[in-house]
């Protein structure tokens, strides 16, 4: 079963979540930058291609002008050499077209240098050779023909502009509706981080804020509590570990509540038990011995006299018991074998059967008090059953001692209860014997608990190696 989460595992898991929503916001930001930025290449590349086209157009129209002077006869001689200059540089500018091109295809689609080539061979053979051989109706047919494969490039240049001109709108389109995408990318991204964050804070607030209510509630609640009244020990580790060190401060309070009120107990206990002792003690004793005296006499009192020797004794006996439980802590530690003394009680107690590891180590205790405690407990399981089992072992830096009988058992509800004074749930009981027998546990350091579960009554002795108190 899994363990409560943290508060700082719940933390980390909060900012690991805000930590990817802001990454893949930031992610598709830059894609759409990337995007944009491709967008925006393309369109100047485009304009590039445009601009390089225009140049080509302007200067083949200034190539056909200067032929056209020439057909008019106007300063022949200059304008031949500004139709070589213009056509030198349209050579140049139509291979700078060609470079800024996007693809070659985009090149040859233009189809320039086959206007150009006709215009040269129209110059060169029919042109100037019919103009300075006087042949003036051939001159103009050529011109005529050199205006065809003009008006044919400049057809080509126009188609390829347009062309242009519609990608570049193309592209600034795409890079707008990228940039409006990517705007409401950010936008969504920015509105799952915040709602995010929002169910971050709301989940962090209910995991920690409503077990520390509570534990805050139940914490004022606790001086009109019952005395058995514990926190919640639930919500985040650190909260239930904050609820378990107050339930364990309750816990060490009610025990020492319950040992304060047993010590007070224990005191007037004692001061009734020593006036008990000092004001009953002699009469029993009186009433006892003439009680033995009619039974020696025999006669018709002989029955009477028994029953009041009985409940004399009966009365001695809880005498007794109350000096024992009132003075519990008086014990003289030597060293003594649990398993030695734990026999001696069940022979003591008329019934029982001793099981002792080979080798137990001894204790530090009073051996009186410690087959009183024996005797307490095998008289207890006789009392309710007919077989009763001691077993002693080593255990847990101490010894451990055993006491199983066949009987109905103790019920879970009075685990504790049986071992509070003057609380028997058998016939003719004092209920003080296992009052007797932890206190007695106590004062040697040790632990006695009565378990519920299995068949039959169940009790464990724990006593440790030294620890018996003087």
């Amino acid at each position: 079963m899994r363990g409560p989460t943290t508060i700082g595992g719940r933390l980390l898991f909060g900012f690991l979540g805000l930590f990817l929503v802001s990454a893949i916001g930031v992610t598709l930001a830059l894609r759409a930058a990337e995007d944009v930025r491709a967008s925006l290449l393309r369109v100047a590349a485009f304009a590039e291609q445009g601009r390089r086209l225009a140049e080509v157009g302007g200067l083949v129209r200034d190539y056909y002008m200067h032929q056209a002077h020439i057909a008019l006869g106007l300063h022949a001689g200059e304008h031949l050499a500004e139709t070589r200059r213009a056509r030198s540089e349209l050579e140049a500018a139509v291979v700078a077209y060609e470079e800024v091109a996007t693809t070659p295809a985009d090149a040859r689609r233009v189809g320039i240098r086959e206007p150009l080539e006709a215009l040269d061979r129209l110059l060169d053979e029919r042109f100037l050779p019919a103009l300075q051989d006087g042949r003036k109706e051939e001159a103009l047919a050529a011109h005529h023909d050199a205006v065809r494969s003009v008006a044919q490039a400049l057809s080509a240049l126009n188609a390829e502009e347009h062309r242009i001109t519609d990608a570049i709108h193309g592209a600034q389109s795409a890079a707008e509706r990228r940039s409006q995408r990517a705007l409401a990318e950010s936008i969504a991204a920015l509105a799952g981080a915040l709602f995010l964050a929002l169910g971050v804070a709301l989940w962090m607030s209910r995991a920690i804020s409503l077990p520390v209510g509570r534990l805050r509630a139940a914490a004022h609640a606790l001086p009109d509590a019952p005395p058995d009244t514990r926190v919640p020990e639930d919500g985040p580790a650190e909260v239930a570990a904050l609820g378990a060190t107050l339930n364990g401060m309750l816990s060490a309070l009610e025990a020492q509540r319950r040992a304060r009120a047993e010590a007070e107990t224990l005191a007037a206990l004692g001061r009734v038990a020593a006036g008990i002792a000092h004001e009953i003690n002699n009469p029993l004793g009186v009433i006892l011995g003439h009680a033995r005296l009619i039974e020696r006499a025999g006669g018709e009192a002989t029955d009477d006299a028994a029953a009041i020797a009985r409940e004399a004794r009966l009365c001695q006996s809880i005498v007794r018991d109350l000096l024992d439980y009132a003075r519990p802590g008086t014990v003289h530690p030597e060293a003594a074998d649990l398993a030695d003394v734990a026999r001696a009680a069940v022979e003591r107690a008329g019934g029982g059967h001793v099981e002792a590891a080979a080798a137990c180590p001894e204790i530090q205790g009073d051996a009186r008090r410690l087959e009183q405690l024996v005797y307490n407990l095998v008289s207890n399981g006789l009392a309710f059953g007919t077989k009763v089992a001691v077993d002693v072992r080593p255990a847990d830096e101490g010894v451990r001692l055993t006491v199983r009988d066949d009987g109905p058992g103790v019920p879970e509800a009075d685990l504790e209860r049986i071992f509070e004074p003057f609380h028997s749930t058998r016939p003719g009981g004092t209920g003080l014997g296992l009052a007797i027998a932890r206190s007695i546990a106590t004062a040697h350091g040790g632990t006695l608990r009565a378990c519920a579960g299995g068949a039959g009554g169940h009790f464990e002795l724990w006593l440790p190696f030294g620890n018996a108190r003087n």
